[in-house]
C-alpha cells in the first residue's frame, strides 16, 4: 500500500514538473519581450541573456503611452510676449523678447513653451511712435514635430500670431504678425500629464484598434447568431450542402492572395469607402462569419430543441427565442465567436494598412511601422514596451470571456 501511494506521489511530481517546464518553453518568449522592455538600451538580437535583468526601468512604457516621439502637434495657443521693442509708422518692431504660450484642451493645460524671439514684425492699430518694453497677449497656432531629450523645442513654427492687447511706454498697441517664427533647438516645451495623454501617438492608434475591433465583434455576432440558429433548428432546402460550399467558397477566395486584395482596394475606391473604420469592420466580419457560424452551429446542435419547441408553445416568436432562450443556454459558444471576431479584427493589419490613411491606422499597423522595414536602429524597448502593451487587451478579451463561459455553463441542461 505506501509502495504504491509513494508511486503515485513521484507520477504526480514527474507530471507537475513536466507541466512547469512545458509552460515556461511557451512563456519564455513573452518573458523574454517583458525583459527587453523593462531594459534601457537593450538589444532583441544578442548572446548575453539575464533571467533577472539589470537596471530595470519603466521608461519604455512612459514613452510609449505619454511620449512625444515625432507625432505633429498643431494646436492654437494664448500666451504672453515682451522684450524690447519700438512702434513706429504703424509698426511694431520687437529687437528681443520671449514668446511664452499655454496650449489647452478643454478647461485643461495641455503644454506651455517659451521660445525666445528677435527680429518680429507687427502690422498695429496707431500711428503714435514709441520706444521702450513691449507686454502684450498673444494668440496663434503652434505646430511642433519634434522634442528634444533635455526638455528643449527639437523644432517648431509659430504663426498667425495676433497681438490681442499690448503696450510700449503708455502707447497702446494690437495687430497682427508678419511671417512666422521658426524654432529650431532653442527655447522650452513642457506638457502636462493631459497634454501628454491627448498627444500619445499610441492612445490615438488604440482608439481606432478599439473602434475596428469593437464593430467587428458586434457585426459578426449580428449575422452570426441568427444564421447558426438557422443551420442548427430549421430545415430547408440544401441546408446540409450550403454552410459546406459557404466555407469552401471563403477558403477558395483567401487562396486568391493578392489578387483578392487588389480586386477588394478596386471595390472599396469605387465606392467612395475607402479610410473608413466601420467598413474594414465590415470586410473583417463578412470574413469571418461563416467559420464561426458553423462553430456556433455545432454547438448549438449540442441544445436539445425541447427548450425552443417550449418557447414555440408559449407563443415566443423565433427571435424571442434566440433572445430569450439561445442567448443565455449559449454564452460559451458566443463567447468563443466574440473572442476569434475580435482577434481577427485586432491583429489584423495587411488590408488595414492597405485600406486606411495613417491617422486612422490601428495599432497593429503601427508597431509593424515601427520596425522600420528590416527592424535595425530601432529602439527595441520601445518596440518591446509597445508589443506588449498591444497583446494586453487580447489578454483581458480572454480574461472577460472566461466569466461569461462560466455562467454560460451553470444555465443547465435538460435532464432527460
Amino acid at each position: 500500500m505506501m509502495g504504491r501511494r509513494k508511486g503515485e506521489v513521484i507520477k504526480t511530481f514527474t507530471l507537475t514538473l513536466i507541466a512547469i517546464f512545458v509552460m515556461f518553453i511557451i512563456l519564455f518568449p513573452v518573458y523574454y519581450i517583458f525583459t527587453v522592455s523593462i531594459t534601457p538600451g537593450s538589444t532583441l538580437a544578442t548572446t548575453e541573456f539575464h533571467l533577472i535583468p539589470r537596471n530595470v526601468s519603466l521608461d519604455s512604457y512612459r514613452e510609449v503611452l505619454f511620449g512625444f516621439s515625432g507625432s505633429k502637434l498643431s494646436e492654437n495657443f494664448t500666451g504672453t510676449i515682451e522684450g524690447s521693442a519700438h512702434v513706429q509708422d504703424g509698426k511694431l518692431y520687437l529687437v528681443d523678447g520671449t514668446l511664452k504660450g499655454k496650449v489647452k484642451y478643454g478647461p485643461f493645460t495641455g503644454l506651455t513653451f517659451e521660445i525666445p524671439v528677435k527680429g518680429l514684425t507687427f502690422d498695429v492699430s496707431t500711428a503714435q511712435n514709441a520706444q521702450g518694453r513691449l507686454e502684450g497677449e498673444v494668440s496663434g497656432l503652434f505646430v511642433l514635430t519634434r522634442v528634444n531629450e533635455d526638455g528643449s523645442i527639437g523644432f517648431a513654427i509659430v504663426r498667425d500670431v495676433k497681438l490681442k492687447s499690448g503696450e510700449v511706454e503708455g502707447v497702446k498697441v494690437s495687430g497682427q504678425m508678419e511671417k512666422y517664427v521658426v524654432a529650431r533647438n532653442t527655447g522650452t516645451v513642457s506638457f502636462t500629464n493631459i497634454g501628454k495623454f491627448v498627444n500619445s501617438k499610441f492612445f490615438g492608434y488604440l482608439k481606432n484598434s478599439l473602434i475596428i475591433a469593437t464593430l467587428t465583434v458586434l457585426l459578426a455576432l449580428l449575422f452570426v447568431v441568427p444564421a447558426a440558429y438557422a443551420f442548427s433548428r430549421m430545415k430547408f432546402f440544401g441546408r446540409d450542402h450550403v454552410l459546406y460550399f459557404y466555407l469552401m467558397f471563403t477558403q477558395v477566395a483567401g487562396g486568391l492572395g493578392i489578387a483578392g486584395l487588389i480586386a477588394l482596394y478596386g471595390m472599396v475606391v469605387k465606392l467612395g469607402l475607402y479610410d473608413k473604420l466601420p467598413v474594414l469592420s465590415f470586410i473583417y466580419a463578412a470574413g469571418s462569419v461563416p467559420f464561426n457560424t458553423w462553430l456556433l452551429k455545432g454547438y448549438i446542435d449540442s441544445i436539445s430543441p425541447d427548450f425552443d419547441e417550449a418557447a414555440l408553445v408559449d407563443g415566443a416568436s423565433y427571435l424571442q427565442i434566440i433572445r430569450h432562450v439561445l442567448l443565455p443556454m449559449a454564452l460559451p459558444g458566443i463567447a468563443t465567436v466574440a473572442i476569434f471576431a475580435f482577434i481577427g479584427g485586432w491583429t489584423e493589419f495587411i488590408l488595414a494598412s492597405l485600406l486606411l490613411t495613417e491617422p486612422n491606422q490601428p495599432l497593429s499597423v503601427w508597431i509593424y511601422l515601427l520596425l522600420g522595414g528590416i527592424g535595425r536602429g530601432i529602439d527595441w524597448s520601445y518596440f518591446a514596451a509597445a508589443a506588449l502593451l498591444f497583446a494586453l487587451p487580447v489578454f483581458l478579451m480572454f480574461m472577460l470571456a472566461q466569466n461569461y463561459i462560466r455562467s454560460g455553463l451553470t444555465v443547465g441542461g435538460l435532464k432527460e
